[in-house]
């Protein structure tokens, strides 16, 4: 058979590049950068141009499987959804709905119709146990924005291709693509605002791959509040405030600027080690703009106050006059209000503080993954006794990995929907095989489709550019089926329930002429695309294969409209619980950094062959036998150690021993280390296997004290440790 050439996108993050894919005999044989698609224009990263490595990987589940003792043997579907179901069905009948959790990983952000059968599922199931690792890295956001704007997915993105002045903080896109908002090809657009005459500026502490596009500022991990605070006061000072649009627009102005009244430049330098000279030359540049953006993402929403962080960030943007302007930032307007809709529905709560008894909030449903190991080794009659973890693995994901395998052990039914048998699945009883993204019908991922949160809106569609392995189900099939053997009613109608349940058997039937009459997710996208009002599903392939631009978001069309949905239609620049824990804990917190300056901090390091805890078992992106803990060179001398010597890293919660790479790149005082390794006892990934790693999450610590109250973040990065040499260590470089 002749090779195949198709167009689709990747799915591995949210910059999801346009891809030209190569197939033979119906396997993968190339992967290359789509030159042609409308908005990557022939960027892709490593990780997307070797995805053949993991599509066509000898270690992937391609049929059920079921733990027997120490062996895995393979099963039908009917008798694993039939033994599930029973089980599911038995465990909450005796012990009640929150008997039964989920965990969700980052990769199910990129589908696009399974969320609608899995949420049914657990709707009519009862529960509302949601964990996942969302609360590791973006939850405090959605927190946020629903304070300020009345709706979590009112998510404000820079308007890079207009700005003068943007400052990203605690990011790497040119290793990790961007949080929550679509910017492939971005170090490129980044330098474009330096040829137009502006500043990009980056401040981490580490002199991150994206410092290329401008210029570094070093700052200390986890002292971000500090310096957001004293710059939001110094943008005070320099009359930098909008005056008559936070009047017309918003609310709580001055007691913002009573809390921050007392974060000086001067006040912050000793802890954030950013001079106070700088910080003021940076509110001024901002000022002098008229078109600047900031933002932030993981390294700082990770640390002991990400949502104090993210709300300073978005008052800053807010009061400058730059939220909802040309070159500051934007909110779009998609394809569906993603709030308006949900609310209309009354579906769930977006933030809700009565699921818990512990004063921790749920935050878009989920509760924090700090707490899923509290929340399963504990006497209640309300603990967690099984689980669906769902393409995620909590074990190297999550703080305390040793608690995590306890929790895991301890519970009477795991099942496990992946493509492959991680350390978290080997501890499952059951193993459900997912489909890969090259096997599903889809739309880029839903905050860019239906919430346009892209400085360039566009839209593009794919068909599966594969066939599943025959013993693979898409996933929206297995809640359906399941929904059936474990007698849940879904989408709470009875003859809805019973349509849906029937589709699902219609859809893998061996009758063709039955197959057609199912509604499959290419249909459900094909209603939603022509609902919007843009070409179908077969218009899309056939004549926008590289995707359609939809025309600029417009500035001007939030503040002043029913979009804000505050009660009283304004933005609100004082939320009362953000503004109580600002002031209840930033002075201790303040103190705290100030008293242990000279102690070494931990933070997180990105790599462009991994995300997250996956790409470990693939041949092509993996070489090394190790992470490595990254020393500056004077700290290293100071401790004796040389480069490649195996240390030891120690935290209140753990320690770990990784060998050394010293690097003018880190800041003095603190040491970065890749996450995401850590695969010693990954049975079923022997590549990862045999390229471990070390996992820096048995630093961080789990339950109520290392978890953010506002938002139910873990505290994963800022912790405190102390480095030592290991006594006649040999050198592994």
């Amino acid at each position: 058979m002749a090779v195949q050439e198709k167009f689709t996108f990747c799915r591995i993050c949210e910059a999801t590049c346009g891809l030209k894919v190569k197939v033979e005999d119906g396997r993968l044989i190339d992967v290359e950068p789509d030159d042609q698609h409308v908005v990557s224009q022939g960027y892709v990263c490593v990780k997307g141009t070797r995805f053949a490595n993991v599509q066509n990987s000898p270690d992937r589940v391609t049929a059920p499987m079921k733990r027997s003792g120490d062996e895995w043997v393979e099963i039908s579907w009917d008798q694993a959804l039939r033994e599930i179901g029973e089980k599911i069905r038995a465990m909450v009948d005796q012990h009640g709905p929150q008997s039964f959790s989920h965990f969700l990983g980052s990769p199910t952000g990129a589908h696009l119709v399974l969320p609608i059968f899995r949420n049914a599922f657990y709707e009519g199931l009862g529960s509302h146990r949601f964990y996942g690792t969302a609360t590791t890295d973006t939850v405090n956001k959605f927190r946020v924005n629903e304070e300020m704007y009345g709706g979590p997915m009112r998510l404000a993105f820079p308007d890079i291709e207009h700005s003068k002045f943007y400052m990203v903080i605690g990011a790497n896109p040119a290793v990790s693509g961007n949080t929550l908002f679509h910017l492939p090809r971005s170090v490129a657009r980044m330098k474009q605002i330096v040829k137009r005459g502006g500043r990009c500026v980056f401040i981490n502490p580490r002199r991150i791959e994206s410092a290329q596009a401008g210029e570094h500022i070093f700052i200390r991990p986890d002292t971000d509040v500090y310096f957001l605070a004293a710059y939001c006061n110094e943008l005070i000072q320099q009359n930098g405030v909008a005056h008559e649009r936070v009047e017309q627009h918003m609310t709580g102005f001055t007691r913002l600027q009573a809390l921050v009244a007392n974060w000086t430049p001067e006040k912050q330098e000793p802890v954030t080690g950013i001079p106070a000279d700088v910080l003021r030359d940076l509110v001024r540049s901002h000022i002098d703009s008229n078109a600047a953006a900031l933002y932030m993402a993981t390294g700082v929403n990770q640390g002991r106050n990400g949502t104090l962080c993210y709300w300073l960030l978005e008052c800053i943007n807010a009061i400058s006059g730059n939220l909802d302007r040309r070159g500051g930032t934007l909110i779009g307007d998609g394809m569906v209000d993603m709030d308006k809709e949900a609310k209309k529905a009354g579906a769930f709560s977006f933030l809700n503080t009565e699921r818990r008894d512990d004063g921790l909030p749920c935050v878009v449903g989920q509760h924090p993954s700090n707490m899923f190991t509290h929340d399963i080794l504990n006497d209640r009659p309300d603990r967690i006794r099984g689980t669906i973890i769902e393409a995620s693995n909590p074990i190297i994901a999550c703080s305390r990995p040793d608690r995590m395998v306890e929790a895991i052990k301890s519970l009477e039914l795991v099942v496990s929907i992946d493509l492959f048998k991680n350390e978290a699945a080997d501890l499952a009883h059951y193993i459900l095989p997912a489909t890969s993204f090259l096997e599903r019908a889809d739309l880029p991922y839903a905050l860019q489709s239906f919430a346009a949160n892209t400085p360039m809106p566009y839209m593009t569609y794919t068909d599966p550019v594969l066939e599943a392995p025959p013993g693979v189900r898409n996933e929206w099939w297995i809640y359906s089926r399941l929904a059936d053997t474990a007698k849940v009613r879904l989408f709470n109608r009875p003859l809805l329930s019973r349509l849906a349940k029937w589709n699902a058997k219609l859809a893998y039937s061996s009758v063709s002429f039955l197959r057609s009459l199912a509604l499959t997710p290419e249909k459900m996208i094909d209603g939603m695309l022509k609902k919007a009002g843009l070409p179908g599903r077969k218009e899309m392939l056939e004549k926008h294969p590289h995707g359609i631009l939809l025309g600029d978001t417009k500035a001007g069309n939030f503040l002043g409209t029913d979009r804000v949905m505050t009660d009283d239609g304004l933005v609100n620049l004082a939320p009362k619980d953000i503004c109580n824990a600002f002031e209840d804990k930033i002075d201790a917190d303040y103190l705290h950094d100030l008293n242990n300056r000279d102690k070494f901090k931990l933070f997180g390091k990105r790599e462009i062959k991994t995300i997250n805890s996956w790409m470990g078992n693939s041949e092509r992106l993996v070489k090394d036998a190790s992470n490595y803990a990254y020393l500056h060179p004077n700290d290293a001398a100071e401790l004796g150690l040389n480069n490649g010597e195996l240390i030891r890293v120690r935290s209140a919660h753990g320690q770990i021993d990784i060998p050394l790479k010293i690097s003018d790149e880190v800041m003095p005082r603190s040491v970065a280390i890749p996450h995401g390794w850590g695969h010693q006892g990954a049975k079923g990934l022997p590549h990862a296997a045999r390229h471990p790693g070390v996992n820096s999450n048995t630093l961080a610590g789990d339950g109520p004290e290392n978890t953010e109250k506002l938002s139910g973040m873990s505290h994963l990065s800022g912790i405190l440790v102390d480095i030592e040499k290991i006594a006649d260590a040999q050198s592994v470089a």
